[in-house]
Parts: structure tokens; C-alpha cells; sequence
């Protein structure tokens, strides 16, 4: 009996290390995309953050199409990014 939980502990030990090998691998495998995931998370937050910007900019994007919506968009940027400073 003794024999057998002996063999469990060691088992377990060997089970414990092996899966903290394995997180270390996954996590090494995946730093790359950690930071696009990331970036995709903030993008997401903000969408949710500020819904009636984001459906008054698609209903922009639709009625006057991008043509005509990236110079605005172009002229209107600095103007955001002076605002969100202050």
C-alpha cells in the first residue's frame, strides 16, 4: 500500500512538472500574437465604450462611402487627437 502511494506522489510530481513545461512552451508560443490580442482588446473596448460614435461613423461610412470619407476623416484626426489631450 505504501508502495502505491509512493508511486502516485512521484507520479503526480512528474505530472505537475510536465504541465509547467507545457505553459511555459504555450506561453513562449504565443507571445507574438499576445500583443495583437491586445490590441484587438482596446480596439473592442473602445467600440464598446462609445456605441453611438462607432454606428454614427458606419452609417457615415455608408451613405457618403470611403471615397469621400478619408479626407474628412484626414482633416478631422489632428482635431481628435488635440481633444482627447486636453
Amino acid at each position: 500500500m505504501i508502495g502505491r502511494l509512493r508511486e502516485l506522489a512521484r507520479r503526480k510530481q512528474a505530472l505537475a512538472a510536465r504541465s509547467a513545461a507545457q505553459r511555459a512552451t504555450l506561453a513562449a508560443a504565443l507571445q507574438p500574437v499576445a500583443s495583437r490580442l491586445a490590441m484587438l482588446d482596446r480596439i473592442v473596448q473602445s467600440v464598446r465604450q462609445r456605441p453611438v460614435l462607432v454606428a454614427a461613423a458606419a452609417v457615415a461610412l455608408v451613405l457618403l462611402g470611403p471615397r469621400r470619407l478619408l479626407p474628412w476623416a484626414l482633416r478631422a484626426a489632428p482635431f481628435i487627437a488635440l481633444l482627447r489631450r486636453g
